[in-house]
């Protein structure tokens, strides 16, 4: 049985199917190892779509939560009332209080639920930043440090302090999901928000690998400058990526330079695709 991964939600539906697009990341993965789900986007579609393209969600060995942001982790309630009890994977910061601030308006964009309403609804919480297998071939890839100069982050995303005070939101709670397979290893991110070069630099410095077969998932090159666009170019050119499965917060017009940049490897991995290794 070789693995698959399927996107259960995504802003766009790339295929003529009755399914719905959301601003938000998900997807299912089917290994001999176990079945995983890594993100839970908004809720709004998870359920719907999952049931459109016979993904069974009901029994799972894990839920994954990439990063503490409502697009990611919002349809975990729904998902748990299929599954039931089950292990949730993520960083002990993905509770932090957050917001997306603009010019005119201020957002909430964290979590819409505490932990004490999610382990009602049957999370098993298993917190850490720490590097972790969660099966074999399967990996958590923990903290991610920032050493790329190019990587400033998004301004607008802000935390709330003890205080109640806003600050620039470092989101170190960014998690990526690795999986081997006879290809290669493969990347999956949620939003990327540690800056893919630093991504690659750290799973290869855990895995050992040189190399990295394929990078699926949001990027978050949609507000990234040309320093930091051009830093992630050259770190996958480095990587020897063959396959970049561009989504959600990769942005169009990003999708479209890297698409100029690796007309052979990139796919834009909408609601429906999916991806044997």
């Amino acid at each position: 049985m070789p693995t698959r991964l399927t996107i259960l939600c995504e802003n766009t539906v790339g295929k003529p199917l009755q399914a719905l697009g959301e601003h938000g990341f998900s997807c299912l993965i089917e290994s001999p190892a176990g079945r995983f789900l890594f993100d839970t986007g908004q809720g709004l579609s998870i359920l719907h779509n999952a049931d459109l393209l016979q993904a069974k969600i009901d029994h799972l060995d894990g839920i994954i939560l990439s990063h503490g942001h409502f697009d990611h982790g919002g349809g975990l309630l729904p998902v748990l009332s299929r599954t039931g009890p089950t292990n949730v994977y993520a960083h002990p910061d993905i509770f932090t209080t957050r917001y997306w601030v603009g010019r005119y308006e201020r957002r909430a964009n964290g979590l819409p639920f505490s932990r004490s309403e999610a382990e009602a609804a049957g999370a098993r919480f298993q917190l850490d930043s720490s590097f972790r297998q969660l099966a074999p071939g399967i990996w958590l890839s923990g903290a991610v440090g920032r050493l790329d100069p190019t990587h400033a982050g998004d301004g607008a995303l802000q935390a709330e302090a003890p205080g109640g005070s806003l600050h620039p939101d470092a989101l170190n709670d960014d998690l990526s999901l690795l999986l081997d397979s006879p290809r290669g290893l493969l990347i999956l991110t949620g939003c990327a928000h540690a800056g893919l070069p630093n991504i690659l630099d750290h799973v290869r410095l855990k895995t050992g690998r040189k190399q990295i077969y394929a990078v699926i998932g949001g990027l978050h090159l949609g507000p990234a400058g040309d320093d930091h666009f051009q830093a992630a170019v050259v770190a996958l050119h480095d990587a020897r990526v063959q396959r970049i499965g561009v989504a959600h917060c990769t942005g169009a017009r990003r999708s479209a330079e890297l698409l100029k940049h690796f007309p052979e490897a990139v796919f834009f991995a909408s609601v429906g695709s999916t991806f044997d290794l």
